[in-house]
This record gives structure tokens, sequence and C-alpha cells, in this order.
């Protein structure tokens, strides 16, 4: 099944390679703006992904454990950004923006895209936290073990699917994001999505095939990335301990 995953993720790069090396795409990205782009489309994603790691994790956790109106009352906050139209939410953060001069920076792009990552990040956490045993808490405090000794030994080995699960989601959902950047942005903060968004709308395939290679390559290098940089610290953390 997962060789049968793969193949398909093989095909799939090599369809857009194909189209867009045919439609000479590729020299899109020798492009100085498109470049630039690129470091700023980076930047805000990193720090999209490592807001949405760390406020996910902690958030979830506590909601794995939150009973009664609390858990009901949080639980409709969550979904209102994914009830109500993103659009509409940016429109009113806006005013706040301003007054806050968090427009035209990358700050601001940033904080605007939580919105449509946070959100689901959170709930992804939350079930992840579900599904281990309620009691491990009890039982590593009954062995000694401390809070710090719980998050770095129990739960930071057992978190890594959800975090790379999170990660994936936030890089793909903030590249793709166009509108609320557009908004806060101010066409100041050029990113990826906002320099492509043009040739999406006149239907030009090859510049849609680079978009796609882009996405993909830069969320698979942050995922080895991640990866990499997870294994060490869980292994830093078994040799401290």
């Amino acid at each position: 099944m997962r060789l049968f995953i793969y193949g398909q993720y093989v095909i799939m790069i090599a369809i857009f390679g194909i189209v867009a090396w045919r439609g000479g795409e590729i020299g899109i990205f020798e492009d100085s703006n498109f470049r630039s782009a690129i470091g700023t489309t980076i930047v805000v994603a990193v720090f999209v992904v490592m807001i949405n790691l760390l406020v996910a994790n902690y958030v979830g956790y506590y909601l794995a454990r939150a009973t009664g109106r609390k858990l009901a009352f949080l639980d409709v906050c969550l979904q209102l950004p994914l009830i109500v139209p993103l659009i509409v939410i940016a429109a009113g953060l806006d005013i706040w923006f301003i007054r806050l001069d968090l427009t035209e920076t990358v700050l601001g792009v940033v904080l605007i895209q939580l919105l449509p990552t946070l959100p689901y990040s959170i709930r992804i956490a939350r079930n992840a936290y579900l599904a281990l045993d309620q009691d491990i808490n009890q039982y590593v405090y009954l062995m000694g073990g401390t809070r710090w000794r719980l998050a770095l030994d129990v739960y930071l080995p057992l978190m890594r699917p959800m975090n790379e699960t999170i990660l994936l989601f936030s890089v793909v959902i903030s590249i793709g994001q166009y509108a609320i950047t557009s908004m806060i942005g101010g066409g100041i903060i050029q990113t990826v999505a906002l320099i492509l968004f043009p040739y999406f709308t006149s239907s030009q395939l090859q510049i849609v095939a680079a978009a796609a290679l882009f996405t993909i390559f830069m969320a698979f290098v942050m995922l080895f990335i991640f990866r990499w940089c997870y294994k060490g610290i869980v292994k830093l953390v078994g040799v401290m301990g």
C-alpha cells in the first residue's frame, strides 16, 4: 500500500515536471522577483509552522483533558474560523492590524495565516492526545517523573506523527493563501501565491505545474528537515535523561 502511494507521488511529480519543462516555465525560478517571493514565502511558512506546532500541542493537550461547559465553549470558539468565511474575519481584523501597524509587514501576514491553519492544527492535536491513555500522566508521576520529563520523554516521541501532519498541513495552506495575504500584505509583502495567481486565472497549465512543483518540493524539504531535527532532539533528550 505504501509503495502504491509513493508511486502515485512519483507519477504526479513527473507529470508536473514534464508539463512545466515543455512549457519553458522552469525559467520562472530565475526571475529575481520570484526568487524574492520564494524567500518571503519560506520565512512566512516557517513561522506559521512554528506557531502552529507550539500552540496546537499546548491547547490540544488542554482540550483533551477539559470537560463540561468549558470544553463546549472552547469547541465553539475553534469552529468559528471554520464556519464564518475567512475573508470576512480578515476584513474585520484588518482594522486592528492597521491600528497596530501590522499591515504590509511579514509579522502581519504570519498572524493572518494562522486563521486558516491554527483551528485545524488544534483539532488534530486534540484528537491525537485523546487517543492516548488518559492515565499516562499518573504512571509517569508514580515512577518519580516530572512534567518536564513527561513532555520530553513520553509526549515528544509519541507525538511525532501528529506534528508532521500539522507541519505539512500548515506549509501547504500557508503557501496557497492569496486573498488574506494580499489584504494584510497590501501588495508589499510578495509571496509565491500573489505572483502566480494571475497565471492561474489565465489557465496557463505550465505555470500551474511549476507552482505545484515548488509547493511539493518545499513541503517535503521542510518535512525532511523537521524529521532530522526531531530525531536529534529525541536522541539528545534520551542521552541527557
